[in-house]
Formats: C-alpha cells, structure tokens, sequence
C-alpha cells in the first residue's frame, strides 16, 4: 500500500514539475514580450499589430498566472480533503485542466499533421501534460474522504 502512495504522490509531483515547464516558458515569453509557446508553431510578425504596447508581456504573465494556479491545484490534490465539497470541486477544476491539455495536444498535433504549421513539440508535451493532470485527478477520485 504504502508503495502505491508514493507512486500517486509521484504522478502528482511529476504533474507539477510539467507544469513549472510550462510556467518557465511563460516567463520567459512575456520577459522577451514574444507571442506564442515554446515547441509550438511559429508566430507571424503581423500577429502583434493586434497588441498594444505591453499587452503581449500582460498576456503572456497571464498564462503563467494561470500555470501557477495548476501547480497549486496540483499541491492540493497531495492533501486529502476531509469533506466531499473540496474534494469534488478540486476533481472539476483537474478536469477541466486536463480537457485544455487535451485540446491543445490534439490541436497542435493535429496541425503539425495536417498543415505545415508546426507545433509538434508543444502539442506532445500537452499530450503529456493531458496524461499526468488525468492521473492527479484519477488518484483524487480514488482517495475516500477524510
């Protein structure tokens, strides 16, 4: 038993340490204020005649915002919740976070294939993403209130 834990808290740290990828490649686009993510497809130069000066720094802090709060649902999901409520709110919000990994594995997968667009890379590492959020959500559906 105690070995199957620390397989669960494993996924979950792996979960996490994904996601700071994702965060850190954020980071680092909003710091050069540059469009689009690491691995994915290129971004035109026309693209940021539809940002004002400072929005795709702002845009870009926003995505790593948003990184953040999966890594804090992440941490959530090590700790039991002792009533059903958190619980079922935090497997909601780890759905949702795997549907957009799923969506954005098959999106950019789709047109690496598809088109000449690129964003192979980007598209497997959500695919990865998509797999490890699933088996954080898994092992907090498993686990019985407090």
């Amino acid at each position: 038993m105690a070995r199957r834990d620390a397989v669960k808290v494993s996924v979950v740290w792996a979960a996490v340490g994904w996601t700071a990828l994702y965060v850190a490649s954020k980071v680092h686009l909003a710091l050069e204020e540059r469009l689009g993510v690491t691995g994915g497809p290129h971004v035109a130069a026309d693209s940021y005649r539809d940002y004002g000066p400072g929005e795709v720094a702002r845009a870009q802090w926003a995505n790593a915002a948003l990184g953040l709060l999966i890594v804090g649902v992440l941490v959530a999901a090590l700790f039991t919740a002792r009533h059903r409520w958190p619980r079922r709110i935090l497997l909601a919000v780890l759905a949702v976070c795997t549907a957009m990994a799923a969506a954005g594995a098959i999106g950019m997968l789709g047109g690496a294939i598809f088109t000449e667009r690129g964003g192979a890379v980007f598209g497997g590492y959500c695919a990865v993403w998509a797999v490890l959020l699933f088996l954080a959500g898994r092992d907090v559906h498993r686990r019985r209130a407090g």
